[in-house]
């Protein structure tokens, strides 16, 4: 089934002005060490390459809000504003071949959250980003969206250690010579069992290795890392080989063995 849909913001990414995913709401999480044929790429939610971030425009500039997806089957893609679809309804917005939201002419009431939708057969992703329209004038500060570099995507995270409710992942920084340098990280997951869309599991992790906790038993995950700095967040690294944590089963023997 398609997940629900999240007209609201993900979980903030602190100082960088964006959302990303949102948390399961009070869901505990859950993986393993071995490789699950149960999940197949064709199964997999669509993933938000590149969303939009905040951005404070003069009036008549234009706007230009990134949504950059990848999936199996290609995910179409919506742009929402306060739960309206955007497009269509105003002929100086236009939705451009590769994702982005494009509004000419900015006027203050373009002024609110847009949210990225990307759905297929395979479950919904969400990103949201706020647009601020400001009048020109002596005391307003106009922040033009001047974007910075960008680090580049981790390497696929690899599974250390497994419990019955946690999963510890560790990966390595981008690869690319030359680019910028990641101050944090952020890690997200999929379980078919927890819903048809990616989450974010934790934000603002300083070093390449990472436990997350607070996961249900005997369930198979999915994991993807983001490296951020003061400009916003990379493309995603590779997805994981599936894993599943223990079951409880696993868990008596393994205490019985001790």
């Amino acid at each position: 089934t398609r997940g629900g849909r999240v007209p609201g913001r993900g979980p903030s990414v602190a100082g960088l002005g964006l959302s990303c995913p949102r948390h399961w709401p009070g869901e505990p999480l859950t993986p393993a060490l071995g490789l699950s044929p149960e999940v197949t790429s064709d199964r997999i939610p669509p993933i938000i390459r590149r969303g939009p971030a905040n951005q404070t425009l003069a009036v008549d500039a234009t706007a230009q809000l990134p949504c950059h997806v990848t999936g199996n089957p290609l995910p179409s893609i919506q742009w929402l504003k306060d739960e309206q679809q955007v497009v269509g309804r105003d002929p100086r917005v236009s939705l451009l071949d590769n994702g982005t939201l494009q509004i000419t002419n900015v006027q203050v009431m373009d002024s609110g959250l847009y949210v990225c939708v990307a759905a297929s057969s395979t479950g919904e992703t969400t990103w949201s980003g706020a647009l601020a329209v400001q009048e020109t004038g002596a005391d307003l500060q106009v922040q033009l969206s001047e974007p910075g570099p960008l680090p580049g995507p981790p390497s696929a995270p690899l599974v250390t250690d497994v419990t019955k409710n946690s999963v510890t992942l560790g990966w390595k920084p981008s690869p690319q010579r030359g680019g910028a340098a990641a101050t944090t990280y952020i890690i997200e997951a999929f379980s078919q069992s927890a819903g048809s869309t990616w989450q974010t599991v934790a934000e603002n992790v300083r070093v390449e290795k990472h436990t997350v906790s607070g996961l249900n038993p005997n369930t198979i995950y999915l994991f993807l890392i983001r490296a951020a700095n003061a400009y916003g967040l990379s493309d995603p690294s590779p997805v994981s080989e599936p894993v599943r944590t223990q079951g409880e089963a696993a868990r008596a023997r393994g205490g019985a063995s001790t």
